[in-house]
């Protein structure tokens, strides 16, 4: 297990931003939980105002599942280029479920991802990433904010 502290995701999400920039993003779609945090940091990082979130599941705790649940909707009234972002693409399970229904429910907005991991077995590859995983990520946001009985 390798534990991501918040000084590494300063510098990562400061280069992610850079590498997105190219996409030219009007809105950011988090995808909750995983994605908020890096979605919030990239929507500062790159100064857009439009940050929505979706939410995604495709793991219990630790498990992952056969299937994956895609619940919310997305307001895209004003939107003409959607960055979709995660913390890591694992499997790739949630974003192959996710991209055909936003493209099928959105069909005039482009559409990319990025996430800081990515594992080369997922099924589909983000637009942007910035680190291969190879072991399991304990981000700082899902160990650091546990209450001190629940460690």
């Amino acid at each position: 297990m390798i534990y991501y502290n918040y000084d590494r995701f300063k510098v990562d999400v400061q280069d992610l931003a850079n590498g997105c920039a190219v996409f030219e993003a009007d809105t950011i779609l988090a995808i909750a939980r995983g994605g908020m945090t890096v979605g919030h940091a990239l929507s500062m990082a790159l100064n857009i105002r439009n940050l929505q979130s979706i939410r995604c599941e495709s793991y219990d705790d630790v498990a992952q599942r056969d299937t994956v649940s895609v619940i919310g909707e997305c307001d895209f009234t004003q939107s003409k280029r959607v960055l979709i972002v995660d913390d890591i693409v694992d499997s790739g399970k949630t974003l192959c479920a996710l991209i055909p229904i936003l493209q099928k429910r959105h069909p005039d907005v482009l559409f990319a991802s990025a996430a800081i991991f990515t594992k080369p077995t997922a099924c589909i590859q983000p637009d942007f990433s910035l680190h291969v995983a190879s072991d399991w990520i304990d981000f700082f946001w899902e160990r650091d904010f546990l209450k001190p009985d629940s460690l």
